[in-house]
């Protein structure tokens, strides 16, 4: 081991705790440089089967890297040895024949990355494969035993370093939270937040937010209901989801039976009528119900209705 080695893993573990986690990302891959000579680093997270990409931070190479890549992904020799292979650190040199390949010629190779060692991982918890590779430009400069087994060690501790940094980014926020990727997987959770989402759409919640509440949350970031509140801000290329949960506001007696009357299609002189009051009143009455349900229109109130009945 590198003599200094030693004091790096401990650095990485201090950075964990106080960076965020693109910074962290970032920092890390930076400082991989003092014990391995690269040219560009990709930390990245995906699933091994459907090959979808789910993050990614690129060092010194384009953000658009995988574009390229979505046509030869399922026939890419390396990733295919790499995603069979996990926990072990993996060179293209003992692939006989891949710089022959479809996936050198239409994508790698477009980034002249000609020599590269990659370490992967199971995420046991997301069941993604999170993944760092480290590429050289030269074909001639190969990565040695030593920078195969340095890689290898240094990786390791990034992946657990890389969970804890998630987890203490998340609790100093004081809420409900998590960090949640483009298509709803939640990376880090921490348990209340798990449980107020769980309770509302079931267990699959827990792993995987509902198709529209992602939307919502990445176009307009937030999603609301009667019972729950979900708020986002971007996180590099993931979303911090704080969760809450919504008062549950009763109307009195009376309201009811306006509000239902009201909601069923009628005026308010006809309500007034069905209840033997003024319409004056009926719309005092309305517009106090509007405001405490935070509602505008006749449907809105309709809906809320059934949703509370």
């Amino acid at each position: 081991m590198h003599p200094k080695m030693s004091d790096f893993i401990l650095a990485i573990h201090d950075a964990s705790m106080h960076l965020s986690p693109a910074e962290f990302h970032h920092w890390t891959l930076k400082e991989i440089r003092q014990y391995i000579d690269f040219d560009f680093a990709i930390w990245g997270a995906g699933n091994g089967q459907s090959r979808e990409l789910h993050m990614a931070t690129i060092l010194d190479q384009t953000d658009t890297l995988f574009d390229t890549w979505e046509t030869v992904k399922h026939e890419d020799p390396y990733a295919n040895l790499v995603i069979g292979n996990t926990g072990k650190t993996w060179s293209i040199e003992q692939l006989s024949g891949f710089r022959q390949s479809r996936a050198y010629h239409e994508h790698w190779g477009l980034y002249h990355a000609r020599q590269m060692i990659s370490t992967m991982e199971l995420d046991a918890r997301t069941g993604l494969h999170i993944f760092v590779t480290l590429a050289r430009e030269s074909q001639r400069l190969m990565f040695s035993g030593q920078d195969t087994q340095t890689k290898h060690l240094i990786t390791q501790h990034l992946f657990l370093a890389a969970r804890h940094n998630d987890m203490h980014n998340l609790r100093t926020h004081q809420a409900p939270a998590a960090f949640v990727d483009r298509r709803g997987l939640l990376h880090a959770s921490l348990p209340e937040f798990t449980a107020l989402l769980t309770s509302e759409w079931g267990r699959q919640a827990g792993q995987f937010l509902p198709a529209h509440v992602t939307r919502a949350l990445w176009q307009q970031g937030h999603y609301h209901n009667h019972r729950i509140s979900l708020n986002a801000e971007r996180f590099h290329n993931r979303l911090l989801v704080r969760a809450g949960i919504v008062p549950r506001i009763n109307l009195s007696a009376r309201e009811k039976e306006i509000a239902w009357a009201y909601a069923g299609g009628n005026s308010h002189k006809e309500v007034a009528k069905m209840l033997g009051i003024s319409p004056t009143t009926v719309r005092t009455h309305l517009a106090r119900i509007y405001q405490k349900l935070s509602l505008s229109d006749k449907g809105a109130l309709a809906i809320w209705l059934k949703e509370n009945s």
